[in-house]
């Protein structure tokens, strides 16, 4: 037991020292640096508006589902439906309904989240002057729903648009 501890310990004792000899030799990431850091105006610009397209395709996508959801929903509900019939076909579109909302808000935060941020946060910092929302930034660290979603892509490509290509 004590052999065991004494091992761990080194095992600790070891990984600290590694971690702080790779940051004295600058293996650590620069401060305020990014992917985007080294891109021009134009191909920053470029990029922000290619993930703001690629985040309209989803919400686009989720509505057209979400549309043929209620469709199908208004179909099947008539008025001579029994209440106990209707209340199991109203469970059953909200079921398909939050699973399609689930899988676009999970398809999101896989593709697009993390970009989005990245992206505002390089464009902030080329555009000092550039009025900086604080709600606007709530929904970027923890989009609700398809509609913040949705805003993202607006805010995005609104201040994408206010960096000049040079």
């Amino acid at each position: 037991m004590r052999m065991r501890q004494v091992v761990t310990q080194r095992n600790y004792g070891l990984l600290l020292i590694v971690f702080l000899a790779g940051a004295a030799c600058g293996a650590g990431p620069a401060p305020d640096k990014t992917i985007y850091s080294t891109a021009s105006n134009k191909e920053l610009k470029q990029k922000a508006l290619q993930v703001v397209q690629s985040i309209r395709e989803l919400v686009d996508s989720y509505n057209k589902k979400n549309r043929e959801l209620m469709a199908e929903f208004n179909k099947q509900d008539k008025p001579k439906i029994k209440p106990e019939e209707k209340k199991a076909i109203r469970d059953q579109w909200l079921q398909e309904s939050d699973a399609v909302h689930d899988a676009a808000m999970r398809s999101y935060k896989e593709k697009y989240w993390a970009e989005a941020i990245v992206l505002r946060n390089e464009l902030y910092r080329r555009l000092p002057n550039q009025p900086k929302p604080k709600d606007v930034d709530m929904i970027y660290q923890i989009p609700t729903n398809v509609l913040g979603i949705g805003l993202i892509a607006d805010h995005l490509e609104l201040i994408a648009k206010s960096l000049p290509d040079s």
